[in-house]
């Protein structure tokens, strides 16, 4: 065989097509803080395997030198390090990455560091050494709370301008309503007013409303608890006294009815007092005289009385606990509030103006609510009322780590009446029947897809337009599957479900995801950050007496047919094999090639 000369010219060899690989979707980004650079190494390993992007920062200096170019959603960040310890940094990160997860690491855990921590803003606060179970329990814990945040953000928009609420009656149920146009009849009238309702709806409110708009508003308004004065200092505290009158009484001290001449005085829980003050009371209101105690001269007053009360008088008046000519002298017109139970469609109003006058105050940062947590506030009955909503609000405001108040940052009687996204095992008994109920709802919704699906494939087969009666079986289908997993904002978990499904077909290719699913880049970006399957469901417990989650894995529904890709590696998957040139459309070998491959053999 001649050898070839450098003249002769070279046979060129087809070179094989180089298998390409799918891109894997980018995963959650971690910032590790230690210097420890083999614990750094350490955490590495264990996060990468897990499907996340790490980064390394061996100091508090560093970290805030690369964290803006990193852009990490959680950060590990160790206290005790050369130079800036871990509060330091921890404090300076808040102004450059407020958003992030950060959690604390230390050896040397005090209950000052612990305060520290998370008084700063921490996420969470871990102790070395730890297992890696807990280390990635936290982790996920942190890129939820990150996830919830994110989803819930957006442009604030006051539902009311608290400014139009100075008296702070804040609702527009029908109930409300009939209140408010009440106190409008009867505020520029000198009547008595008696207030009835449960303990927290606002009876004071109503009262200083009434005297607001009266035409006694510029003189005083004095309230007064007749259920925390003791019996003994009652008359005392509304009638005055006389020096002398009783051990203490070193000089003369006027009453309230004195002090309000020419105003209103409250008598708040006036069911709480005692007959013979009642009988005092009485003579007030018909004569409008008074009489101090230890005293003989008689003073004249001119107030007008407004009462409340969260007793049923009338049970006290046949009982002859109450007067029942003092009853007539203060029913004269009645306002009744009504408990927050039932007119729970103030609530988002109620809060919105709690978190305006708070932020107004400068004690919080809060001022939204995620969707789930305002389910659970109008889920829940409020045995206390406005006062417990309050407070519930408050308290939730201070614990949250953002803007945003999640489920989790609410009271646990509050998020535990959060609706229910499945049946609920109530117990062992019952636990049975209520998946049977779930499982029989998605088989029947599978089979009427199944049906729809058969009609759309035999009308693709024949060439013809599809059914749209079998069109409308399959999104019926499509529905009530949603409607069983996840029972409320449906569209979310289907719209998150099909842009994956684009996002395989097109293999990581988010130009044509984009133009698939219908939405801009920025979206489909935003979806397959988020790991794969951290989608929340509705699916009841699989086993009897089991505990309920609140957040359980999403079975992703498919309900759209699309040829099979490659499975995307997501936080909890390992990477899939590269497919098949045939697979990704490469030309098959011609029968020329396959003619002299057989002869060579």
């Amino acid at each position: 065989m001649a050898k070839p000369t450098a003249n002769t010219p070279k046979t060129k060899t087809a070179a094989a097509p180089a298998a390409r690989t799918s891109p894997k979707a980018p995963g959650p980004k971690i910032l590790v803080v230690d210097d420890d650079k083999d614990l750094r190494y350490s955490l590495r390993r264990v996060l990468a395997a897990q499907g996340y992007e790490v980064s390394e920062a061996g100091s508090g200096e560093e970290a805030l030198r690369v964290v803006g170019a990193v852009a990490p959603d959680v950060i590990l960040l160790d206290n005790r390090m050369g130079g800036m310890s871990g509060i330091e940094t921890l404090q300076h990160l808040r102004t450059k990455a407020p958003d992030v997860m950060t959690v604390l690491m230390t050896a040397f855990g005090t209950t000052q560091t612990t305060i520290e921590a998370m008084q700063f803003g921490a996420f969470d606060y871990i102790m070395k050494p730890f297992e890696t179970p807990k280390l990635l329990e936290v982790v996920r814990g942190a890129l939820q709370t990150l996830a919830d945040q994110m989803a819930a953000k957006g442009d604030y928009k006051p539902l009311i301008n608290s400014a139009d609420y100075q008296e702070g009656i804040v609702g527009n149920s029908e109930a409300m309503q009939v209140v408010i146009k009440t106190i409008g009849r009867v505020a520029a009238s000198d009547a008595t007013v008696l207030i009835t309702g449960e303990s927290g709806t606002g009876k004071e409110l109503v009262a200083r409303c009434l005297h607001q708009h009266s035409l006694r508003s510029k003189a005083a308004f004095c309230a007064v608890n007749c259920a925390a004065i003791p019996e003994n200092l009652i008359e005392s505290e509304l009638f005055g006294h006389e020096r002398g009158s009783f051990t203490g009484a070193s000089g003369q001290k006027p009453g309230k009815f004195e002090l309000c001449d020419g105003g209103t005085i409250f008598l708040d829980e006036i069911g709480d007092m005692s007959l013979p003050t009642q009988t005092k009371i009485l003579r007030a209101l018909q004569e409008g005289e008074i009489q101090r105690v230890g005293g003989t001269g008689v003073i004249k007053v001119n107030v007008r009385l407004v009462a409340a009360t969260n007793k049923d008088l009338e049970q006290l008046v046949e009982e002859g606990k109450f007067r029942e000519d003092l009853y007539y002298r203060l029913n004269v017109v009645r306002l009744r509030l009504p408990p927050l139970r039932e007119r729970k469609e103030d609530i988002p109003l109620l809060v919105d103006f709690m978190f305006q006058r708070l932020a107004a105050r400068r004690k919080i940062k809060a001022r939204r609510l995620a969707a789930e947590a305002l389910a659970a506030l109008v889920a829940y009955d409020w045995p206390g009322n406005v006062r417990e909503l309050e407070n519930a609000i408050f308290r939730a405001s201070v614990i949250a780590r953002g803007e945003t108040v999640l489920l989790d940052d609410l009271p646990p009687e509050v998020s535990a009446a959060a609706p229910a996204p499945a049946p609920v095992v109530a117990a062992a008994g019952d636990g049975a029947a209520d998946w049977a109920v779930a499982a029989d709802a998605a088989g029947g919704c599978r089979a009427a897809a199944g049906g729809a699906l058969d009609g759309l494939t035999a009308a693709a087969g024949t060439g013809g337009a599809p059914d749209p009666a079998a069109v409308e079986r399959f999104f019926d289908a499509v529905y009530k599957f949603a409607r069983v997993c996840f029972k409320t904002d449906i569209l979310l978990p289907l719209r998150d479900a099909l842009v994956w499904r684009a996002f395989d077909e097109v293999e990581g290719n988010f130009v044509n995801t984009a133009r698939i699913a219908g939405v801009d880049r920025s979206t489909v970006k935003k979806i397959v950050k988020v790991p794969r399957h951290a989608a929340k469901t509705a699916a009841p417990a699989k086993a009897q007496g089991a505990k309920t989650s609140k957040k359980t894995p999403a079975p992703t529904p498919a309900p759209t047919p699309v040829p099979k890709a490659p499975a995307k590696a997501s936080a909890k998957s390992a990477p899939s094999p590269a497919p098949s040139p045939a697979r990704r459309g490469a030309p098959a070998p011609s029968k020329k090639a396959a003619d002299k491959k057989a002869r060579g053999r």
